[in-house]
Formats: C-alpha cells, sequence, structure tokens
C-alpha cells in the first residue's frame, strides 16, 4: 500500500505545481515545502551545511599548519641567530656557513655528524667546523644538499694542537672509549692540568689559536718516550645543534 500511496501523492504535488497562475504555484510550492517536502528539504540543507562546515573546517587546519610551519621556522631562524653570537672566540674573519646537524652516521663512539648544508652552499671537502666554543672536526663527504662531518671525537680524526701558555706541541686524538688526548707530548715539557689547548700553528685544517678544551690530567705513555694530556673538550659534540663550516682560506 505505501508503495502506491508515495508515487501518488508525488503526481498529485506535481499536478497541483502545474496548476494555477505562478503566483499561485509559488504559493503552493512554499506550503509543500514546509509540509509534505519539509524532510527532504531540511536533509538537504543539513548536507549543505555540513558541507560547507567541512570545508571550513579544512581552510583552518590548512591555516593552523601553515601558521605552525612559520612558527617553526622563526624559532630556528631565533635558534641560529643566537648561535652566530655566541661564539665566544675570535675566528680571524673567516667566512663561515652556518648548518643545523640534521643526523648521524657511524657507531655511537664513531658517528659523523650529519649537516644540511652542502656543495650548493659552496661547502668543499675538508673543510673545518667549528662550534660557538671551539673546534668540531671537519667535512669528508659532500652532497648537493649536505655533508658529513669527522668530529673530533672520532679515532679517525688527528690535528697538531699546543699547549696556548708554553706553546708545547701535541697531536690530538680520541681513543675508542671516546676519550679525547693530546698525545706525543716530549717528556718535560711544560704542561700541566688546567692548561688551554689550542690549534696548532703546524696545523692545516684550522688557523692557529683555535680553542680545542682544557687539560685535565697527565700522564706517561705506555713506551715512557712521551707523556700524554687527557683533555676536556669545549665543545660537547653530541649536544651539538649548529655548526659553522669555515670557508676556503685559499
Amino acid at each position: 500500500m505505501k508503495r502506491i500511496i508515495w508515487p501518488l501523492a508525488l503526481v498529485l504535488a506535481s499536478l497541483l505545481l502545474l496548476l494555477g497562475s505562478t503566483q499561485g504555484r509559488v504559493k503552493r510550492a512554499s506550503l509543500l515545502g514546509k509540509t509534505v517536502f519539509y524532510p527532504f528539504t531540511h536533509s538537504l540543507n543539513l548536507f549543505r551545511t555540513n558541507s560547507a562546515l567541512k570545508a571550513e573546517i579544512a581552510s583552518l587546519r590548512q591555516q593552523q599548519a601553515a601558521t605552525t610551519l612559520e612558527n617553526l621556522n622563526l624559532r630556528n631562524a631565533l635558534k641560529e641567530s643566537q648561535t652566530l653570537q655566541a661564539i665566544s672566540f675570535d675566528t680571524g674573519q673567516i667566512a663561515f656557513e652556518v648548518g643545523e646537524v640534521i643526523g648521524y652516521s657511524g657507531q655511537f663512539q664513531q658517528r659523523n655528524l650529519v649537516v644540511n648544508k652542502g656543495s650548493a652552499d659552496g661547502v668543499e671537502l675538508d673543510s673545518p667546523v667549528i662550534s660557538g666554543r671551539g673546534i668540531v672536526g671537519r667535512v669528508i663527504s659532500v652532497a648537493a644538499t649536505n655533508c658529513v662531518v669527522l668530529p673530533f671525537s672520532n679515532p679517525r680524526f688527528q690535528i697538531p694542537v699546543m699547549d696556548k701558555k708554553t706553546s708545547v706541541q701535541g697531536i690530538l686524538q680520541a681513543d675508542l672509549a671516546g676519550k679525547t688526548n693530546m698525545n706525543m707530548i716530549k717528556l718535560g715539557s711544560q704542561i700541566s692540568a688546567g692548561d688551554t689547548i689550542v690549534t696548532s700553528n703546524l696545523s692545516t685544517l684550522y688557523p692557529k689559536g683555535y680553542p680545542v678544551g682544557t687539560v685535565s690530567r697527565i700522564r706517561d705513555s705506555q713506551d715512557y718516550l712521551y707523556i700524554s694530556a687527557e683533555l676536556e673538550p669545549f665543545t660537547q659534540v653530541e649536544n651539538l645543534e649548529h655548526v659553522f663550516i669555515l670557508r676556503s682560506r685559499k
């Protein structure tokens, strides 16, 4: 019975809308919209409203994402600016590129730093790298948009260093345990705990006088031909967020 009533009602409603003057048809259409067809028109209005709300929510989410990204970029720019102001020693007017540490490669004690600057930014192989407090290492691999830095805490890194006060020479090396040492110091040299160690005038990587660390204790080498100084580095490699890649000094 219901299958017959609804089609019949629709036919009658159609006839009512076709008969009479235009004004009359408009009144009847308005009346039908408020009575017989109200559930349908109400559902249609709800659908349109929901669609509009969904579009508005999507737009607001896009705006929120853009604002979040902008805030992140501003925070990174502020941190980079603060890092630039934090250089605690004279770099000798050498130009540098500021890079962010974005990852690591290698095992924990021997891992290298991955930095978000590469050949597109003028970074070259063997470019020296520093932090705001002292030396970090050198570039050993360069791609277009990133590079890999071998830090002084890696046993493969070695450079000549010296005592800032007495100019006693030695070689900066790290052992497999991650400890940083100044090795190959001649017996009888004037060096003691608390002395500041800097890059040597013999270094071809760094300019003379860049900070390395302080002597924490002195010990004899295993062959007793030299003495060795255990160092407390100024830079904590594992805590770095930004580094400075020095430009060529040619």
